[in-house]
């Protein structure tokens, strides 16, 4: 703390929140953690305003302070911290600042933060991009974007890029491609996606038919919520 408070070390202070946030040496003292990762950021510690801006937006060991977060995670972001462009994306999204959502400034930063910080800012970029929000609809973006999304591990970036490709929205058409894109958001969980990758397998839709991976991926649709899933696996039998 004296480095910090005392001697104004940015360096400090930034490692005085992050043992604060986590309780190292000591209880975790979030309201400690904040008023360090301020002082760190006012003095250009990228990490700091990072880690600063974060806990306005959530409320973090003080109350939350959308507008306030703006200035630290700006700093942040411009210093290539990609999980602080999608946090800024995320308040202009909402309309956490300003009265309404501004998608055009969402997208942007949603485009700063894909592909480093690839499963949700990827993923909120594609949903942008798909849907023309904040500017023109860009399929071809919106596939790549899904794809990036998916490959990071977002269980819903791989279900659409699975539609983009069973569609071919934005690139060419890949039945196969889009059968194992749902069997892999199937897998980590997806019920939509189990239901997909299930009818494909059931019909031989981009590949071989498959009827005890039909039953399979109907089944875990139907643990996961999907009564159809649960009829359609009985039809298929044995």
């Amino acid at each position: 703390q004296v480095g910090c408070f005392t001697e104004n070390n940015g360096a400090a202070c930034t490692n005085l929140g992050a043992m604060a946030a986590e309780g190292e040496g000591g209880a975790a003292d979030l309201p400690l953690a904040r008023r360090a990762y301020q002082q760190g950021c006012a003095k250009g510690v990228g990490e700091s305003c990072e880690n600063y801006g974060s806990m306005l937006r959530n409320g973090r060991g003080g109350a939350t302070d959308y507008a306030g977060a703006i200035a630290p995670l700006m700093t942040a972001c411009n210093a290539s911290f990609a999980t602080s462009c999608y946090e800024l994306g995320t308040i202009y999204f909402f309309g956490r600042v300003g009265g309404e959502p501004d998608y055009a400034k969402a997208r942007q930063f949603f485009a700063r933060a894909c592909p480093d910080y690839g499963a949700d800012g990827c993923y909120a970029l594609a949903i942008l991009q798909r849907d023309g929000g904040g500017g023109p609809v860009d399929a071809a973006g919106a596939a790549k974007s899904f794809k990036l999304s998916c490959e990071a591990g977002k269980s819903d970036g791989c279900l659409d890029y699975g539609v983009a490709q069973y569609n071919g929205a934005g690139i060419a058409q890949d039945l196969a491609g889009a059968r194992a894109s749902f069997g892999q958001a199937c897998n980590t969980g997806n019920a939509g996606a189990c239901m997909n990758a299930g009818i494909m397998a059931r019909d031989g839709q981009g590949g071989a038919a498959d009827p005890a991976a039909a039953k399979r991926y109907f089944g875990l649709g139907c643990k996961l919520g999907i009564q159809d899933g649960c009829a359609m696996a009985q039809e298929i039998g044995a």
